[in-house]
């Protein structure tokens, strides 16, 4: 059968060296606090397009979702790499977001595979609240195999001031996507929906599960309802970042006529976090976390997170 697949990596800070005086990424520069120059780049650019090559291989990914990306200046130096190793027929969509550390989300896709029909950003505007926020990337397209798919990349509040403190700003968040996927699915509930991203919440956290009312178990499908696909891999306790243990944040969700389209083979089993050892750094305990581009110092890892994939297949009809 033929293959389609989808990839979110959350990169962990891929800033340029350029000191942007619009945000706050002073520390991402040559003679900032990190010492950020274009050698570290370079690394973190050659690492990126391994990962991609190794992900889904023997084939390459259709659709890469990312986070924590500066700008369209290293979007484009991603796609200028990834075509110097042979990945030659990509191209991007990224819009500047209103981040004050200028960290948005994009999305990189194969051009002989899927063909954007429309994208815009959805801003996140936190009421109440003086913090700025990545937006939600959202793209509609066609596929090779004639299938149309709207596809939201996310990446929600973060957890740095606490769990409880943050909830309401990726609650806020969650309630500005489920309104954009259910614009979609009451004009036509049919409609193919992927979701993936960084929630920085779990498939059990409110963001995901009430509010924007991801189900958990793929029963009684509805077209018009969300399913999280990556839940039996969280209900295993297995997570793509690790804060004092593994947590699940980043998530595949899907509409329900993406699990009974009579052309489109996607199952929970073909969704899972993709954890190599080169992704991971043990500890003086042995213990794995994710191999981090800084720890307490540079150490010229991958990220802090660890990428999610998911394969589907069309059906021969």
């Amino acid at each position: 059968m033929e293959q389609f697949s989808f990839i979110f990596y959350n990169t962990e800070n891929f800033y340029d060296t350029i000191d942007d005086p619009e945000t706050m990424d002073d520390e991402f520069t040559p003679t900032g606090r990190l010492r950020w120059d274009e050698r570290k780049f370079n690394d973190k650019l050659e690492k990126l397009t391994f990962l991609f090559q190794d992900i889904v291989k023997p084939s390459f990914p259709d659709i890469i979702g990312l986070a924590e990306i500066e700008n369209k200046n290293v979007m484009t130096c991603i796609l200028d790499n990834m075509r110097r190793h042979g990945m030659e027929r990509y191209s991007f969509v990224h819009y500047d977001s209103p981040d004050e550390r200028g960290s948005d989300v994009a999305m990189i896709y194969n051009t002989q595979s899927f063909t954007v029909l429309e994208s815009r950003p959805i801003l996140v505007h936190l009421n109440g609240i003086e913090d700025r926020t990545r937006d939600i990337l959202y793209v509609k397209g066609n596929t090779s195999f004639g299938e149309t798919i709207h596809i939201y990349i996310v990446h929600f509040p973060s957890r740095r001031e606490g769990r409880e403190k943050s909830e309401r700003r990726r609650n806020f968040a969650a309630t500005l996507l489920h309104d954009a996927v259910y614009r979609v699915l009451n004009e036509n509930p049919d409609e193919n929906i992927l979701i993936m991203g960084d929630f920085n919440d779990t498939p059990d956290d409110k963001s995901v599960a009430e509010v924007l009312g991801a189900r958990k178990t793929v029963e009684n499908i509805s077209s018009s309802q969300l399913y999280n696909l990556t839940y039996p891999r969280h209900k295993k306790g297995i997570g793509s970042t690790f804060h004092k243990g593994w947590l699940l944040f980043d998530q595949f969700i899907v509409s329900g006529q993406m699990l009974i389209s009579s052309k489109i083979d996607c199952r929970p089993e073909y969704a899972d976090v993709f954890n190599p050892k080169y992704l991971l750094h043990f500890n003086k305990n042995g213990r794995p976390v994710t191999n981090r581009t800084y720890r307490s110092h540079y150490t010229g890892g991958f990220s802090d997170h660890l990428p999610i994939y998911l394969k589907i297949f069309v059906k021969e009809v």
